[in-house]
C-alpha cells in the first residue's frame, strides 16, 4: 500500500510545537528524502498540484512539503528545497526537476533546467 497522506496546517496557536506538513508521501521504492519549504500559500498550491499527479505514488523515496515557518529538519531530509515567492508554475517545475535529478521520478517531460 502506498503511504499517501496529505495534511493541513494547525493554526490554532503558535505554541512552538511542530505542525504537521501540508503534503507527505512515501513512494513505493527506497530513495532519497526530500523536504520542500515555501510560503504557506505557495506550499498549499504546490501540494495540491503534486497530489494531482497520477504517478506520484510510484516515486522513489519520500517527499514532504512544509510552510517556511516550520523546521524541515524534523523530517531528516537528504535534500531541502527552499522556495521563495515565485510563480506557482515555476515552483512546481523546480520541485519536479529536482526530484528527477535525484532519481525520485523518471523525469519524462520535466525540463531539468528551468528558469524560475
Amino acid at each position: 500500500m502506498i503511504g499517501n497522506q496529505t495534511y493541513l496546517l494547525d493554526h490554532s496557536a503558535d505554541s512552538g510545537h511542530l505542525k504537521v506538513p501540508l503534503f507527505s508521501m512515501r513512494g513505493v521504492h527506497a530513495g532519497p528524502r526530500m523536504a520542500v519549504t515555501a510560503p504557506e500559500a505557495l506550499a498549499r498550491t504546490l501540494s495540491d498540484r503534486l497530489w494531482d499527479l497520477p504517478t506520484i505514488g510510484r516515486m522513489r523515496g519520500s517527499l514532504v512539503v512544509r510552510a517556511d515557518d516550520q523546521d524541515p529538519a524534523y523530517d531528516r531530509p537528504d535534500v531541502v528545497v527552499r522556495l521563495t515567492d515565485q510563480a506557482e508554475t515555476g515552483a512546481y517545475y523546480q520541485v519536479l526537476s529536482r526530484m528527477a535529478e535525484l532519481g525520485m521520478i523518471s523525469g519524462r517531460g520535466v525540463p531539468l533546467k528551468r528558469a524560475a
